[in-house]
C-alpha cells in the first residue's frame, strides 16, 4: 500500500497544567494532551522528551491518542533507533480500543515492513480483520480519519479477505449495485498481501489458482454470499 503512515493525530492544541499522578480517565487524557502539547512545542531542549514520557505514562494508563502516538514516535526513531515491534505493539493496543488512526497505522506498518515486524509470527487473522474493518468504514465516512473513498476501500477488501463477513456482506452488496465498484483497485495485490500473513488452511487463492482469476472472482456478488455462508 503506497501512503505514508498517519502522522501524529492531534489530541489538542490546549496546554494543560501537568498532572502528576493520573487516576481517572479524565486525568490520564489531559495528561496525555499536555505531552502532546510539550512534544509539538519543542520550545525548550527537554520538552519533546518530557512530552514523550508523559504521553508513554498515559498510554500505560489506557489512554488510546497517547498510545498512537507513542507508536508513531518509536517508529519514526525520535529519539533513538527505531523499534517496528514496539511501535507495532503500541498501534495494536490503541486499536483494539478503536481509534481508527491507530488502526490505519497498524495495518500499514505490517504491509510495508512485514519481514521485519512478523516474521514467523503471524497476526492473529481476527484483529488483522477487526482493525482493517476499524480503518475502511472510518475513511468511508470521514469519521475518525479523512474521507477516502479508495483507501477505505481497499481496506475494506482485506478486512473481507481476513475473514470478517460484515465487510463481506458489505462488498457483495455493492458490487450487486455498482458492478464495477472495486476493479480500479489493484486487487492481486491486495489478494497476495492478505494471503501472505495468513496460514496455508486460511489462504484465500485456492491452489493451482492465478492471482488475475481470483481477482476477477472478487468482484463477483455470489462469491462473497458464498463465504459469508461458510
Amino acid at each position: 500500500m503506497n501512503r505514508k503512515c498517519m502522522i501524529l493525530y492531534a489530541l489538542c492544541s490546549a496546554i494543560f497544567p501537568l498532572t502528576a499522578f493520573a487516576s481517572t480517565p479524565e486525568e490520564v487524557a489531559r495528561q496525555a494532551m499536555e505531552g502532546y502539547s510539550l512534544f509539538m512545542r519543542d520550545s525548550l531542549p527537554d520538552d519533546r522528551r518530557q512530552g514523550y514520557e508523559m504521553m508513554l505514562l498515559a498510554a500505560w494508563e489506557g489512554d488510546a491518542k497517547a498510545a498512537n502516538n507513542v507508536g508513531w514516535i518509536l517508529q519514526h526513531g525520535e529519539f533513538d533507533k527505531k523499534d517496528l515491534q514496539g511501535a507495532l505493539r503500541w498501534y495494536e493496543r490503541a486499536a483494539d480500543q478503536n481509534l481508527p488512526v491507530a488502526a490505519l497505522n497498524y495495518i500499514d506498518l505490517i504491509l510495508n515492513n512485514t519481514e521485519d515486524v512478523v516474521g514467523d509470527n503471524l497476526p492473529d487473522r481476527e484483529f488483522l480483520a477487526k482493525a482493517s474493518a476499524l480503518a475502511g468504514t472510518s475513511l468511508l465516512m470521514g469519521r475518525g480519519l479523512p474521507y477516502d473513498s479508495k483507501l477505505g476501500e481497499s481496506m475494506l477488501l482485506r478486512s473481507a479477505l481476513w475473514g470478517n463477513k460484515d465487510s463481506m456482506m458489505t462488498i457483495a452488496q455493492q458490487l450487486e449495485m455498482y458492478p464495477d465498484s472495486f476493479s480500479y483497485l489493484p486487487l492481486e495485490e491486495i489478494a497476495a498481501q492478505c494471503d501472505e500473513l495468513l496460514q496455508d488452511g486460511d489462504k484465500n487463492v485456492p491452489s493451482g489458482m492465478g492471482l488475475a482469476e481470483f481477482a476477477d472472482l472478487m468482484l463477483s456478488p455470489s462469491y462473497w454470499y458464498e463465504r459469508i455462508e461458510k
